[in-house]
Protein backbone atom coordinates (compact mmCIF):
# COMPACT_ATOMS: atom_id res chain seq x y z
CA UNK A 1 0.00 0.00 0.00
CA UNK A 2 1.15 3.73 -0.82
CA UNK A 3 -0.08 7.07 0.57
CA UNK A 4 -1.15 8.52 -2.75
CA UNK A 5 -2.18 12.33 -2.00
CA UNK A 6 -3.78 12.99 -5.53
CA UNK A 7 -6.01 10.33 -7.19
CA UNK A 8 -6.27 10.98 -10.76
CA UNK A 9 -9.54 8.99 -12.66
CA UNK A 10 -10.42 8.59 -15.77
CA UNK A 11 -14.02 8.39 -16.75
CA UNK A 12 -15.59 5.96 -19.53
CA UNK A 13 -15.24 2.81 -18.48
CA UNK A 14 -13.65 3.79 -15.50
CA UNK A 15 -16.22 5.38 -13.27
CA UNK A 16 -18.82 4.90 -15.77
CA UNK A 17 -19.56 1.09 -16.84
CA UNK A 18 -19.93 1.95 -20.76
CA UNK A 19 -18.19 -0.24 -23.00
CA UNK A 20 -20.78 -2.08 -23.87
CA UNK A 21 -22.80 1.21 -24.88
CA UNK A 22 -20.10 1.50 -26.94
CA UNK A 23 -19.45 -1.67 -28.80
CA UNK A 24 -23.56 -1.31 -29.29
CA UNK A 25 -23.23 2.17 -30.51
CA UNK A 26 -20.39 1.48 -32.81
CA UNK A 27 -22.33 -2.10 -34.05
CA UNK A 28 -25.42 0.07 -35.37
CA UNK A 29 -22.90 2.11 -37.25
CA UNK A 30 -21.76 -1.12 -39.02
CA UNK A 31 -24.87 -2.47 -39.79
CA UNK A 32 -26.20 0.88 -41.78
CA UNK A 33 -23.36 0.62 -43.92
CA UNK A 34 -23.35 -3.28 -44.86
CA UNK A 35 -20.44 -3.56 -42.71
CA UNK A 36 -19.50 -6.68 -40.48
CA UNK A 37 -20.22 -6.59 -36.71
CA UNK A 38 -17.27 -6.68 -34.02
CA UNK A 39 -17.62 -8.46 -30.70
CA UNK A 40 -16.04 -7.77 -27.11
CA UNK A 41 -12.72 -8.96 -28.08
CA UNK A 42 -12.81 -7.19 -31.39
CA UNK A 43 -13.45 -4.39 -29.28
CA UNK A 44 -10.84 -4.58 -26.89
CA UNK A 45 -8.23 -4.83 -29.92
CA UNK A 46 -8.92 -2.10 -31.75
CA UNK A 47 -9.60 0.77 -28.98
CA UNK A 48 -7.32 3.25 -29.74
CA UNK A 49 -6.25 6.99 -29.15
CA UNK A 50 -7.32 9.84 -30.52
CA UNK A 51 -10.44 7.83 -31.71
CA UNK A 52 -10.39 8.10 -35.28
CA UNK A 53 -7.70 5.21 -35.45
CA UNK A 54 -10.13 3.25 -33.96
CA UNK A 55 -12.46 3.66 -36.88
CA UNK A 56 -9.32 3.14 -39.45
CA UNK A 57 -8.98 -0.27 -37.94
CA UNK A 58 -13.06 -1.06 -37.76
CA UNK A 59 -14.73 0.31 -40.74
CA UNK A 60 -13.51 -0.32 -44.34
CA UNK A 61 -12.03 2.69 -45.14
CA UNK A 62 -13.72 5.92 -47.01
CA UNK A 63 -17.55 4.62 -45.82
CA UNK A 64 -17.26 7.05 -42.74
CA UNK A 65 -16.28 10.67 -42.35
CA UNK A 66 -15.14 11.93 -38.85
CA UNK A 67 -17.78 14.05 -38.10
CA UNK A 68 -20.26 11.36 -39.17
CA UNK A 69 -18.33 9.07 -36.64
CA UNK A 70 -19.13 11.30 -33.70
CA UNK A 71 -22.31 12.54 -34.66
CA UNK A 72 -23.82 8.55 -35.06
CA UNK A 73 -21.58 7.59 -32.33
CA UNK A 74 -22.29 9.64 -29.47
CA UNK A 75 -26.66 8.90 -30.56
CA UNK A 76 -26.35 5.27 -30.63
CA UNK A 77 -24.64 5.27 -27.07
CA UNK A 78 -26.77 7.16 -25.48
CA UNK A 79 -29.50 4.75 -26.73
CA UNK A 80 -27.42 1.99 -25.36
CA UNK A 81 -26.29 2.92 -22.11
CA UNK A 82 -27.66 1.81 -18.80
CA UNK A 83 -30.16 3.45 -16.82
CA UNK A 84 -27.81 3.64 -14.34
CA UNK A 85 -23.95 3.59 -15.48
CA UNK A 86 -22.11 4.23 -12.26
CA UNK A 87 -19.35 1.43 -12.25
CA UNK A 88 -19.21 -1.05 -9.51
CA UNK A 89 -17.78 0.01 -6.95
CA UNK A 90 -17.24 3.31 -7.97
CA UNK A 91 -19.44 5.51 -5.36
CA UNK A 92 -17.93 3.06 -2.70
CA UNK A 93 -14.48 4.03 -3.44
CA UNK A 94 -14.68 8.01 -4.12
CA UNK A 95 -16.23 8.02 -0.54
CA UNK A 96 -13.56 5.94 1.24
CA UNK A 97 -10.53 7.87 -1.42
CA UNK A 98 -12.43 11.42 0.27
CA UNK A 99 -12.74 9.95 3.70
CA UNK A 100 -8.09 9.38 3.43
CA UNK A 101 -8.58 13.52 2.32
CA UNK A 102 -7.57 12.52 -1.47
CA UNK A 103 -7.32 15.28 -3.84
CA UNK A 104 -9.51 13.20 -6.21
CA UNK A 105 -9.43 14.79 -10.25
CA UNK A 106 -11.23 13.37 -13.26
CA UNK A 107 -8.99 13.81 -16.89
CA UNK A 108 -10.67 12.45 -19.97
CA UNK A 109 -10.71 12.55 -23.52
CA UNK A 110 -13.96 13.06 -23.54
CA UNK A 111 -15.81 16.52 -23.95
CA UNK A 112 -16.24 18.72 -20.40
CA UNK A 113 -19.72 18.99 -20.70
CA UNK A 114 -20.66 15.21 -21.29
CA UNK A 115 -18.35 14.44 -18.26
CA UNK A 116 -19.63 16.95 -15.89
CA UNK A 117 -23.17 16.58 -16.62
CA UNK A 118 -22.53 12.68 -16.63
CA UNK A 119 -20.93 13.21 -13.22
CA UNK A 120 -23.41 15.35 -11.85
CA UNK A 121 -27.13 12.66 -12.77
CA UNK A 122 -24.88 9.98 -11.42
CA UNK A 123 -24.38 12.32 -8.20
CA UNK A 124 -20.56 11.79 -7.84
CA UNK A 125 -19.73 15.08 -9.13
CA UNK A 126 -19.03 16.36 -5.54
CA UNK A 127 -16.38 14.42 -4.69
CA UNK A 128 -14.04 15.84 -7.35
CA UNK A 129 -11.72 18.82 -6.56
CA UNK A 130 -11.40 19.10 -10.20
CA UNK A 131 -12.62 17.78 -13.95
CA UNK A 132 -10.43 18.04 -16.36
CA UNK A 133 -11.77 16.95 -20.57
CA UNK A 134 -11.60 18.37 -23.76
CA UNK A 135 -12.95 21.09 -25.20
CA UNK A 136 -13.59 19.22 -28.67
CA UNK A 137 -15.01 16.11 -29.61
CA UNK A 138 -12.07 14.18 -31.34
CA UNK A 139 -11.67 12.33 -28.12
CA UNK A 140 -7.79 12.88 -28.69
CA UNK A 141 -4.96 12.90 -26.13
CA UNK A 142 -5.67 14.11 -22.67
CA UNK A 143 -2.10 13.85 -20.88
CA UNK A 144 -1.49 17.56 -21.36
CA UNK A 145 -4.93 18.57 -19.14
CA UNK A 146 -3.10 16.08 -16.51
CA UNK A 147 0.33 17.61 -16.77
CA UNK A 148 -0.99 21.24 -16.76
CA UNK A 149 -2.54 20.35 -13.45
CA UNK A 150 0.11 19.22 -11.56
CA UNK A 151 3.01 21.70 -12.72
CA UNK A 152 0.43 24.25 -11.51
CA UNK A 153 -0.22 22.69 -8.33
CA UNK A 154 3.01 21.79 -7.55
CA UNK A 155 2.14 18.25 -7.45
CA UNK A 156 5.11 15.93 -7.28
CA UNK A 157 4.05 12.93 -9.65
CA UNK A 158 5.49 10.30 -7.13
CA UNK A 159 2.51 11.22 -4.72
CA UNK A 160 -0.30 10.76 -7.36
CA UNK A 161 -1.59 7.37 -9.13
CA UNK A 162 -3.63 7.26 -11.93
CA UNK A 163 -6.74 4.99 -12.06
CA UNK A 164 -8.06 3.93 -15.26
CA UNK A 165 -8.97 0.71 -18.06
CA UNK A 166 -7.08 1.59 -20.80
CA UNK A 167 -3.69 1.00 -21.92
CA UNK A 168 -3.47 5.03 -22.55
CA UNK A 169 -4.20 5.14 -19.42
CA UNK A 170 -1.24 3.80 -18.31
CA UNK A 171 0.68 5.80 -21.15
CA UNK A 172 -0.79 8.80 -19.40
CA UNK A 173 0.80 7.94 -15.99
CA UNK A 174 3.82 6.93 -17.40
CA UNK A 175 4.03 10.72 -19.10
CA UNK A 176 3.23 11.93 -16.28
CA UNK A 177 5.80 10.03 -13.99
CA UNK A 178 3.27 8.54 -11.60
CA UNK A 179 1.62 4.24 -10.81
CA UNK A 180 -1.28 3.31 -12.85
CA UNK A 181 -3.65 0.73 -11.25
CA UNK A 182 -5.91 -0.03 -14.55
CA UNK A 183 -9.49 -2.04 -14.17
CA UNK A 184 -10.65 -5.11 -16.51
CA UNK A 185 -14.19 -3.98 -16.49
CA UNK A 186 -13.65 -1.15 -18.45
CA UNK A 187 -13.00 -0.64 -22.67
CA UNK A 188 -9.66 -3.12 -22.81
CA UNK A 189 -9.04 -6.35 -21.43
CA UNK A 190 -6.50 -7.97 -19.41
CA UNK A 191 -4.51 -9.29 -22.52
CA UNK A 192 -3.97 -5.21 -23.53
CA UNK A 193 -2.66 -4.77 -20.13
CA UNK A 194 0.23 -7.15 -20.48
CA UNK A 195 2.05 -4.37 -22.08
CA UNK A 196 2.07 -1.76 -18.85
CA UNK A 197 3.31 -2.76 -15.57
CA UNK A 198 0.19 -1.42 -14.00
CA UNK A 199 -1.85 -2.35 -11.17
CA UNK A 200 -4.31 -4.55 -12.48
CA UNK A 201 -7.55 -4.95 -10.46
CA UNK A 202 -10.78 -6.53 -11.40
CA UNK A 203 -13.09 -4.49 -9.53
CA UNK A 204 -12.38 -1.09 -7.78
CA UNK A 205 -13.37 -2.52 -4.37
CA UNK A 206 -9.67 -3.67 -4.64
CA UNK A 207 -8.61 -0.27 -4.55
CA UNK A 208 -8.81 -0.03 -0.43
CA UNK A 209 -6.08 -3.06 -0.36
CA UNK A 210 -3.35 -0.68 -2.83
CA UNK A 211 -4.05 3.15 -1.64
CA UNK A 212 -3.73 4.36 1.84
Amino acid sequence: MKNYTTIIWDFNGTLVDDVYAALGAVNDMLIRRDQQTITIDDYYKAVDTPIWHFYEQVFIPGTITPEEAIAEFDSGYDKHLNPNPLMDGAAQMLSYLASLNKTQLVVSASHIHKVTSKLESLGIIGYFHNVLALTDYHAGDKTFLAQQYLSDNQINPNDVIVIGDCVADWQMAQALGCDCILNTKGHQSVREFAVTNAVIIDSLYELKNIIK
